[in-house]
């Protein structure tokens, strides 16, 4: 048996798309639809229950989905959780610690930094400790750690790596308690972003469940420190993510 965690970004209202950037958004109105196409053929669980569901599951029942978003955007607070409020659903958020807050758009996303101060501060700006708290609260926010700067594994050394791991959980728990979830920055094995140094960095920090941007689906044999995602896009009507869902997608 095989399960799916889907990954997102930014869900906001833009009105226009630039080409020369990718900018992770999909809209709100085409997020709600794709929830309630998830809800119709699988079952939306927290990610750490995830790989639980697919070791003890005998290939019956319902598939299994659970839903992340990276960078921790505001509005993630505002667009996507009356959303799970109104389908109690859950999801988890993967926030960059040194950016909680931040004033500017953040620096790691070119397109907010190109078109930021021309828009809404919520197609750009990062969630506050007041907002992941409320989160938090509601009981269906799980939230997770990305980094304490979002910087490339590959720029960095290995005490430089440990120190992104570990700083990032030690501020989260100070404010949220227990954090055991983590997502890599840029998150590709392929081109060098989790590198054996910082999975063993991110271990060492604490975490116990780790997701990367490498394109698969979690089986029980998935290194729980190395878990493969589906991009979600808004491009995708209900039937291609349910596809993605289920693994049918030619």
């Amino acid at each position: 048996t095989t399960v799916c965690i889907l990954a997102y970004h930014c869900v906001a209202d833009l009105g226009f798309i630039d080409p020369r950037h990718h900018d992770w958004n999909v809209p709100p109105a085409v997020f709600e639809r794709q929830l309630v196409a998830l809800m119709a053929c699988a079952d939306i669980v927290p990610l750490t229950e995830l790989r639980g569901r697919c070791q003890s599951s005998t290939g019956e029942g319902r598939p299994a989905v659970a839903i992340t978003f990276d960078d921790g955007y505001a509005n993630f607070h505002s667009q996507v959780l009356p959303l799970l409020r109104r389908y109690q659903v859950p999801a988890t958020v993967f926030v960059v610690t040194s950016l909680i807050g931040s004033e500017g758009p953040p620096p790691f996303d070119s397109w907010s930094v190109k078109h930021g101060r021309s828009l809404d501060p919520e197609a750009w700006r990062l969630m506050n400790w007041a907002e992941l708290k409320e989160c938090a609260a509601s009981g269906l926010v799980t939230i997770g750690g990305h980094s304490h700067q979002h910087l490339k594994a590959t720029n960095l050394s290995p005490n430089e790596l440990a120190r992104e791991a570990s700083l990032s959980r030690q501020i989260l728990m100070s404010e949220l308690g227990d954090v055991r979830c983590y997502a890599y920055p840029y998150g590709s094995s392929r081109l060098g972003y989790v590198p054996d140094e910082y999975v063993s960095a991110v271990a060492e920090a604490g975490y116990d469940i780790a997701v990367t941007f490498d394109l698969g689906r979690v089986t029980a044999e998935t290194d729980p420190l190395r878990m493969p995602r589906v991009e979600a896009h808004g491009v995708d009507g209900e039937s291609i993510i349910q596809a993605k869902v289920l693994g049918t997608l030619a």
